[in-house]
């Protein structure tokens, strides 16, 4: 009997402290059925600024992305230019010694000259193109940035008027 007794306490106990909080809590806050044309105005503008905001990032990544797989494909294209050429070298240098068994100083001197000059050439001409490359983003990235900061400025310009324009609340 008494354990039954305490078992229905218990349970009670339990249940009341689990209601009570719930019961103390503020009651929410009543929203108004309507919005007022003030506010619907303002928030039309917050959604617009919030708009070009994403779209100004969203231009610079397409940048970035776009350059970032610009500078990949160089420089794979420059890689694989130049294994071509030490496996031509390479070639060059077995056809050479099979041609020339006994070749003199002279014949390796002008031999080897002429590899490093094709690598020299090759060098300069992948620095060239890195160079380059590096210009044309540069410049890239600078026009973005002020097509966007004469962007901002108009639309800012335009907020402002639409701020102006909103009904009074």
């Amino acid at each position: 009997m008494v354990r039954k007794l305490m078992l229905v306490l218990g349970g009670a106990a339990l249940a009341l402290t689990i209601a009570l909080p719930a019961s103390a809590a503020k009651p929410a806050k009543p929203t108004p059925a309507t919005t007022s044309a003030h506010a619907l105005c303002m928030q039309k503008i917050a959604d617009a600024n919030h708009a070009f905001a994403a779209s100004q990032a969203a231009a610079l990544k397409a940048l970035h992305d776009s350059q970032k797989a610009a500078r990949k494909s160089l420089n794979d294209a420059q890689k694989a230019a130049r294994e071509a050429l030490r496996a031509q070298q390479a070639t060059d240098l077995a056809t050479f010694h099979t041609q020339h068994p006994t070749a003199t100083e002279a014949e390796l001197a002008t031999f080897h000259a002429q590899q490093e000059a094709a690598t020299k050439a090759l060098n300069d001409k992948q620095k060239a193109d890195r160079t380059a490359l590096h210009t044309s983003q540069v410049a890239a990235k600078k026009a973005l940035h002020d097509q966007q900061k004469a962007a901002r400025a108009t639309f800012h310009d335009q907020q402002e008027a639409a701020k102006k324009a909103c009904p009074k609340s």
